[in-house]
């Protein structure tokens, strides 16, 4: 059983009376082109709604707003709800008050369906049915709600009665307004004294009524009522201004912003208001914000024509905010229009950056591409737009890109790196020859490079240590040379005239120190083959003693034993002076 027709027939309000007259069950859809709502009744009761898409009831806020329950038990609750709804979460925490809870759903459910009182060109089904599990929220079907119908036209009739007064008032949800008095104390409630502290001029009407609990018509009756009492005013811009140089005084940087938001909401051409609002977004370390506000002045200026104020401005939002794709791309395609190929180079490589560090492949490809059609001899473009084929598991085209790189490296006579192009290329296609066969050929290539430079250096190395040994050999013989010449003074010196023994001892062991000193040298030869002859004029002169020189003999003998002959030469000596020694023996 069920009812259904046009509201342009029969009112809204009509059909709520039939409903709760009827203390009928069912579901009440109403339709109106794009939009459709849906009640369901229960016993002649408003038990739950189901508006469009875009005006979902937010049941945290509207918990936050009735003081059901503790801010944080609220917050723990959202992070923990799954599939127990948020009314279940809050149960089980301390300071929940389930009443208040509900009667705010019920509030906000009412401000949903007054709504419908004003879709003039709709049609209605009523089905006398309950709903299937999921067809209304599960938040609302928990909840004790038990609305009157005709409460809610009573309410909707009054309202329709009150709202032309409250628009002749008020003209934009964008409105400011700000306190300028308060009430008598018998004459005010909590919820005047609760807007009076939000009139503050950091907020306009729209966030005002997000807000507070009451509900877009009570806050916009409330502001209406203060303003014929002169309790409030509509704020002007100079007056936000004064209000936000006073908060920034005072160190509220977030509380300034506030005001000067407000300012721009009445005259957002201020680009002075804007400088100072991005000024305080950044001291407040609200980056993003900032940036935005970067942009919103730099359209201003690409609409006065002056693009490099423009460019100033959204190069100031990238440095806050390094990702924003919109500020790179419109750096970028500036840049391009005025024909400015290196930063307009730079600018699209930051982009194609940017795009990469976000996964957004395919976009970053395309920004390459166009890059290269202004460079196409650009290595790091050609290796970034590889390394986007290979995300985008298109091996083929990868490869292909690299294949060219290592091409030109080999033109340049560069084989490591054309070799590690070609590596690359395997490591995204393994199944392209050309690279397996390149990699082999610069392969053994390298390894005959690599001994034909192993035995240049062997060659050079031995060359080295000739020049060496054939240098210190030099001056080992110029040092034996100086030795010899050194002796010889010393030989002259005592041999001049009549030589003694005294006087040939000392001219053996010069000569002997230099042939034992540097053995191997012409120096040492020419030193040996003179104390050989020393030697034998010595034996020569030993062996015509006679008696009375026996003691002089004797004495040359034990000197000539005590000094360091070279080996071959105290063979020589010893030899000859054993035949001395036995020939003096048998005379």
């Amino acid at each position: 059983m069920g009812f259904a027709g046009e509201l342009t027939t029969i009112g809204l309000p009509d059909v709520f009376s039939n409903v709760a007259f009827g203390r009928l069950t069912g579901i009440l859809t109403v339709t109106e082109r794009d939009r459709r709502a849906r009640i369901y009744f229960e016993d002649g009761m408003v038990r739950a709604y189901a508006g469009i898409a875009e005006r979902t009831l937010d049941y945290a806020v509207l918990a936050l707003r009735a003081n059901a329950a503790p801010v944080q038990a609220v917050r723990d609750a959202g992070r923990r709800r799954r599939r127990r709804t948020l009314k279940e979460i809050l149960k089980d925490t301390p300071g929940f008050d389930e009443a208040r809870y509900d009667a705010a759903i019920a509030a906000a459910i009412q401000e949903e369906l007054i709504i419908l009182f004003n879709w003039r060109r709709a049609s209605f089904v009523f089905d006398e049915v309950r709903p299937a599990e999921g067809e209304f929220d599960r938040e609302q079907m928990g909840c004790a709600i038990a609305l009157d119908p005709q409460a809610v036209v009573a309410e909707a009739a009054r309202r329709a009665d009150e709202w032309d007064a409250i628009a002749h008032r008020i003209g934009s949800d964008r409105d400011v307004f700000i306190a300028v008095g308060a009430p008598p104390e018998e004459e005010s409630s909590p919820a005047v004294q609760r807007l009076l502290e939000r009139l503050d001029g950091t907020r306009d009407l729209k966030a005002l009524i997000e807000d507070m609990p009451h509900g877009r018509f009570h806050v916009l009756k409330m502001v209406t009522d203060l303003l014929e009492r002169g309790l409030v005013q509509k704020a002007t811009a100079e007056q936000l201004r004064e209000l936000a140089a006073r908060a920034e005084a005072a160190g509220d940087a977030n509380r300034a912003a506030a005001h000067c938001e407000a300012v721009l909401e009445l005259d957002g051409a201020d680009s002075e208001t804007r400088r100072s609002l991005i000024r305080l977004y950044v001291q407040a370390g609200r980056r993003s914000d900032a940036s935005k506000e970067h942009k919103r002045l730099a359209r201003a200026h690409e609409q006065a024509g002056d693009l490099n104020a423009a460019l100033a401005c959204f190069e100031a939002a990238a440095e806050l905010a390094p990702y924003d794709l919109e500020t790179l791309e419109r750096i970028a395609d500036i840049h391009d229009g005025r024909g400015d190929r290196e930063p307009y180079m730079r600018a699209g490589l930051r982009l194609a950056e940017a795009l990469t560090s976000q996964r957004l492949h395919e976009e970053a490809r395309d920004v390459y591409r166009r890059l290269l059609e202004h460079d196409s001899e650009s290595v790091q473009l050609r290796e970034a737009l590889a390394a986007t084929y290979a995300k985008l598991h298109e091996p083929r085209k990868a490869g292909r890109e690299l294949l060219g790189l290592a091409s030109r490296a080999m033109d340049r006579g560069d084989t490591e790196r054309a070799l590690h192009y070609y590596r690359s290329v395997l490591a995204v296609d393994r199944d392209c020859d050309e690279a397996s066969q390149r990699i082999e050929e610069l392969e053994s290539r390298r390894v005959r490079h690599r001994r034909r430079r192993i035995r240049r250096r062997i060659l050079a190395v031995f060359c080295t240590l000739a020049l060496v040994a054939g240098a210190w050999w030099g001056v080992r013989e110029w040092h034996a040379q100086g030795a010899l010449h050194a002796a010889s003074r010393v030989a002259l010196a005592g041999l001049t005239e009549r030589p003694s023994e005294e006087a040939l001892a000392t001219a053996v062991e010069a000569y002997a120190n230099v042939a034992r000193d540097y053995p191997g040298t012409a120096a040492a030869d020419d030193a040996s083959e003179t104390v050989r002859f020393l030697l034998t004029d010595a034996l020569w002169r030993l062996r015509r003693y006679g008696p009375e020189e026996t003691e002089a003999a004797d004495r040359f003998l034990t000197r000539l034993n005590r000094t360091q002959l070279p080996d071959d030469l105290k063979d020589f000596w010893k030899e000859a002076r054993e035949r001395l020694l036995a020939k003096k023996k048998n005379s």
